[in-house]
């Protein structure tokens, strides 16, 4: 690990912190899909048919955006450097993720999904490629597994915020509303800042 340069360090950082804020952000919706789908459609039961129709459109319409981010922002990488292309994923699902928040319709929250979605896709595509790119070839197959940690840990982290958010609202005494989940989302747009300074 002594051979690894500063430079080398902070694309890995870089890379696995997008890795994580993608399962953050990724995983905000299916834990709230159900009741907030149901406010959206004005339905009183999330047991409700509709609710899982719709519920389920959106996520297609995520993986979608997820499948297209990949090819979409490759390119971008291609033309621009991985580092510009990682910020900009990481700006494009913390942004559209934080607008969820605004959605007062399905297909609001749809469109807000499948955008949040190709900076999800496109961050897999460019942080692999950062790293493939400025790591050391031995080094690959470990930076792989290390980077799907970040995945897990940050689904943990969006539980957490679900949890954390329930328990404070109740302990202020304020009704809970699952779209407050989605303004957490927002917070890996502080990382790029670091990235557009520090990794090169």
């Amino acid at each position: 690990m002594r051979d690894l340069s500063p430079q080398q360090w902070k694309s890995g950082i870089a890379a696995w912190l997008g890795w994580l804020f993608d399962g953050l952000d990724m995983h905000l919706y299916t834990l709230v899909a159900a009741p907030f789908v149901a406010q959206l459609l004005h339905v009183v039961s999330t047991a409700d048919p509709l609710v899982k129709r719709y519920s389920s459109w959106i996520q297609a319409a995520f993986l979608i955006g997820w499948a297209l981010g990949g090819g979409f922002f490759g390119r971008i990488g291609d033309r621009l450097g991985r580092s510009r292309a990682l910020s900009l994923t990481i700006l494009t699902y913390a942004i559209f993720t934080g607008l969820s928040f605004f959605a007062h319709t399905g297909w609001q929250l749809m469109i807000f999904r499948f955008l949040a979605a190709l900076g999800i896709g496109g961050e897999w595509a460019v942080g692999s490629a950062l790293l493939s790119e400025t790591w050391p070839r031995r080094w690959r197959p470990w930076i792989a597994a290390v980077l799907q940690t970040g995945v897990n840990v940050g689904v943990l982290v969006a539980c957490g915020a679900v949890y954390g958010l329930a328990a404070l609202t109740g302990w202020l005494g304020v009704e809970y509303q699952p779209r407050w989940v989605f303004l957490v989302g927002i917070l890996p747009a502080l990382m790029v800042f670091w990235i557009r300074r520090k990794v090169p």
